[in-house]
C-alpha cells in the first residue's frame, strides 16, 4: 500500500514511518527532513504529493496545549482541512486524524489528580461530549467532526485516533516526564501518574494504525493509550471495530 504521512518528522510521525516502511510504500510529508517539504496548508500541493496514496495519516501540526490561536489557526485548522480536501481531490481511500485526549480534557482537569489513581472510576467514552481544554484540544474536535463531514459527503474511509502520551524516550518512567505536562498543576510525583495512565508505546500505535488500514469502516472515533493500569480512557472500540488491543502499558 502507497501511504502518505504528513508530519513525519515528529515524536509520532518518524517512528511510525519507519514501521510502516518495513512493508509499505511510505511518503514522507513535513517541512523538514522528509521525501516532500511543503507548507501543508497548501491543498494544490498536498495533492500532488497524496497522488497515488490509498491512505493518509495526517499528524502535523503545532503541537502545544499552550498553543494560541495565531498559532493553531494556520497549520492546525487549515491543514487539516487541506489534508482531507487533498486526499479527496486525490481520491485517496482512507484518512487517519491524529486527534488527542485534549479534545475531551476538561473530564481529566475537572478530576486532577485522583483520576490517575487506581479505582477511580471514571472511563472517557468516544461518545462523552467534547470539551476541550485548549484550543489546541478545539484544533482536535474541529479535526474530528471536518472527517464525519468528509465521510458523509465524499466517501472517505476516516478513524480519528484520541492520543494519549506518545514519547520519544518511549517510557512512562523516563526522567523526562519530570517537566512534562507543564499546563497542569501536577508535582512531579503526579506528573509520572498521569503518564502511567495515559502512555502508548510507539509500536502499539503502528499497530493501531496497521489496525485501522485493514479494516473497511466509514468512520470512528478510538483512543490511542495504552493497556495501563490507571487508564481513563475506553479502549473497547478499538478492539469492538478493529480488533485491537495494545501489548504495552504501564501496571
Amino acid at each position: 500500500m502507497k501511504i502518505a504521512v504528513t508530519g513525519s518528522a515528529g515524536t509520532i510521525g518518524r517512528p511510525l514511518c519507519a514501521d510502516l516502511a518495513h512493508d509499505h510504500d511510505v511518503v514522507r510529508i513535513d517541512l523538514h527532513d522528509a521525501d516532500v517539504m511543503l507548507d501543508v496548508q497548501d491543498v494544490d500541493a498536498l495533492e500532488r504529493a497524496f497522488a497515488g496514496c490509498e491512505a493518509v495519516v495526517h499528524l502535523a501540526g503545532v503541537v502545544s496545549v499552550e498553543a494560541s490561536w495565531a498559532d493553531v489557526a494556520g497549520p492546525n485548522i487549515a491543514g487539516t482541512y487541506a489534508a482531507f480536501e487533498a486526499a479527496r481531490r486525490a481520491g485517496v481511500r482512507r484518512v487517519i486524524f491524529a486527534s488527542s485526549n485534549h479534545a475531551v480534557g476538561m473530564h481529566e482537569i475537572d478530576n486532577l489528580p485522583a483520576i490517575y489513581e487506581p479505582g477511580f472510576g471514571l472511563v472517557v467514552r468516544t461518545d462523552t461530549p467534547y470539551r476541550p481544554d485548549s484550543l489546541y484540544g478545539v484544533w482536535k474536535a474541529f479535526g474530528e467532526t471536518l472527517g464525519r463531514y468528509y465521510s458523509d459527503n465524499h466517501g472517505l474511509q476516516v478513524t480519528c485516533v484520541r492520543i494519549g502520551s506518545i514519547t520519544q524516550a518511549d517510557d512512562p518512567r523516563d526522567p523526562s516526564v519530570a517537566q512534562s505536562s507543564g499546563w497542569l498543576p501536577l508535582n512531579e510525583a503526579q506528573k509520572f501518574a498521569r503518564y502511567a495512565a495515559t502512555w502508548m508505546s510507539q509500536r502499539d500505535f503502528a499497530r493501531l494504525v496497521r489496525a485501522i488500514l485493514a479494516r473497511d469502516v466509514s468512520y470512528a472515533v478510538v483512543y490511542g493509550v495504552g493497556d495501563n493500569a490507571t487508564r481513563f480512557w475506553d479502549l473497547e472500540p478499538g478492539r469492538a471495530i478493529f480488533g485491537f488491543w495494545p501489548l504495552d502499558g504501564a501496571k
